[in-house]
């Protein structure tokens, strides 16, 4: 394992932290030095679905180049009233259905049976690296300690191992209710590495190639095959570290590159640095100070932001302050996703920022910006600030296609379903992967009758029929396999049931390929026919 990781170039990993352009120098924990082992390990584990406990969500769902380091996805989390299509709505990252500690689906107070969302838009990833602190309100602190052993694990510089081992057991991001690090860890001691992915770059290709296991990758990055939090956001933090954005106009532009910027961007550079007064809070460089503001956006008790981590009045409702690198890219701004352009987010500036004065930053005035100054102002924010090779999924950017990218989030379901109590129509939910050695497959059922009982039928041939009126989309007459369950809901109440069928799928390779058909019947007495059925859902084997 150690000569075939050694076959990966080098350069991929090691030569951008000594060819930064215009981005300060990058300061490196000593407990955790880069290495190249522990760098594409890392990659492996960023884009690792199997890393949450419905190998649907990686680090990478949620932090794409594409969108400039973040999520190209959004999602309405109702805010604090819990009302979608009101002011307080934020714009997050879909996440997964709510798990109990079972990892049996649970009904969530704002959710329900959806998949829950985020209450904060995704920041960018991509220059985390510089920041001493990380997430909205800087939780993620330089000295990171081992959630395992309770221990400090670095003594500076560690924001990016504090903040990688918070979305692993995030029951709205990655995990199931009271998930622990020893089931992610034996999760992945027994995981096929990328197993769920495909178009895999080639460094990631030939990391995995003759039978590489997660033991080995460890073995090969740490010394020995021992899998731990403290590793696993070592080797994330690591991979994170060799991803530079330092290859933008404006780098080139700074080093002097003839033609590097377009006049637009030049004079919007011009306007960034002057009557715009961006660079005071986005310092040129890393395009960020550091700092954490308020900008009287929204309310600050929608969300306290700062204060939460600090308790320090003196920072209620800020912020940590966003590198501009990439936001060209971006599809939601400001950390409730309130904006998804940059002209929005330049109208708001130019009128002073919000409107909630109640600790706002004293920075924000209003702007004497004419048209076209502000047209080449985000012009500048926009373009010259983009890495191309982000833009473009090239060099140290390259990325698998995910699973959650090939299976739709409920799975791939057919044929009808037949209603129930309340004429609700039971729903089935298969969109959990179904990866051979997945430890944590599932099939569920939502909207169904309150306490009812209900099974699923899983059969080797899908039917096309009614039984009783009711719709049958699996052959139940060629032994299916049968799994019974007593619903979770108010007895008797109309689309309050819901429950779940978990197993291991065995790690069997005779099966790759196969296709089972499932589909939920619900006894349901509210109803003629007594029956209740979901529509059908395929579980491609793989």
């Amino acid at each position: 394992m150690r000569r075939l990781l050694a076959a990966v170039p080098l350069s991929l990993f090691a030569a951008p932290l000594f060819a930064q352009g215009g981005l300060p120098p990058l300061q490196v924990p000593p407990q955790n030095p880069v290495t190249q082992s522990k760098a594409i390990l890392g990659k492996l584990l960023f884009w690792e679905e199997q890393l949450s406990s419905n190998n649907r969500v990686a680090c990478g769902t949620c932090h794409t180049f594409a969108a400039g380091g973040g999520d190209l996805r959004s999602a309405v989390h109702p805010g604090p009233d819990g009302v979608p299509g009101t002011p307080d709505d934020r714009f997050g990252s879909p996440g997964l259905v709510r798990s109990d500690a079972a990892n049996q689906y649970l009904s969530d107070p704002t959710f329900g049976l959806q998949v829950q969302v985020t209450p904060r838009s995704s920041p960018s990833f991509l220059t985390a690296a510089w920041f001493p602190n990380l997430f909205w309100d800087g939780r993620a602190t330089a000295v990171f300690t081992d959630p395992q052993t309770g221990l400090p694990a670095t003594t500076a510089n560690g924001a990016l191992e504090s903040q990688a081992v918070g979305p692993v057991l995030s029951s709205v991001e990655m995990a199931h209710d009271a998930r622990s690090w020893a089931a992610v860890t034996d999760k992945l001691a027994a995981a096929k590495p990328m197993a769920l992915a495909t178009n895999l770059p080639a460094d990631i290709a030939a990391a995995v190639a003759n039978g590489a296991t997660y033991p080995s990758l460890f073995a090969a990055a740490f010394g020995t095959p021992d899998i731990t939090a403290q590793r696993i956001a070592f080797a994330l933090a690591t991979y994170q570290r060799t991803l530079v954005p330092d290859q933008t106009p404006w780098d080139q532009f700074q080093r002097g590159v003839p033609g590097a910027m377009t006049q637009s961007q030049i004079n919007g550079m011009n306007v960034f640095n002057g009557p715009g007064r961006c660079n005071l809070c986005h310092v040129p460089g890393l395009f960020s100070d550091g700092r954490f503001r308020n900008l009287g956006l929204r309310p600050v008790a929608e969300d306290t932001g700062r204060q939460g981590v600090t308790n320090n009045p003196a920072d209620r409702g800020k912020f940590k302050v966003p590198s501009l690198r990439n936001a060209g890219l971006r599809t939601r701004f400001m950390h409730n996703g309130q904006f998804t352009t940059i002209g929005q987010v330049f109208g708001f500036y130019l009128n002073g920022g919000g409107p909630f004065l109640d600790n706002k930053d004293p920075l924000l005035l209003p702007l004497q910006v004419p048209p076209q100054a502000a047209n080449d102002l985000i012009n500048f924010v926009t373009t010259a600030l983009t890495d191309p090779r982000v833009a473009a999924g090239t060099g140290p950017f390259t990325r698998p296609t995910l699973a959650s990218q090939r299976i739709p989030g409920g799975g791939v379901q057919y044929g009808p379903a037949s209603a129930g109590t309340g004429l609700r129509l039971p729903g089935i939910l298969a969109g959990v992967p179904a990866n051979l050695g997945n430890v944590d497959f599932k099939v569920g059922v939502d909207n169904a009758r309150g306490g009812a009982l209900a099974v699923l039928a899983v059969a080797p041939f899908a039917a096309a029929t009614q039984y009783f009126g009711v719709n049958v989309n699996v052959d139940i007459w060629q032994s299916p396999a049968l799994f019974y369950r007593n619903l979770a809901g108010p007895l008797g109440l109309a689309g309050a049931g819901y429950g779940t069928v978990g197993f291991a799928l065995p790690a069997a390779p005779a099966l790759s390929g196969v296709t089972l058909y499932s589909q939920w019947f619900v006894f349901d007495s509210g109803v003629a026919s007594g029956l209740a059925s979901s529509r059908g859902a395929e579980l491609r084997l793989f």
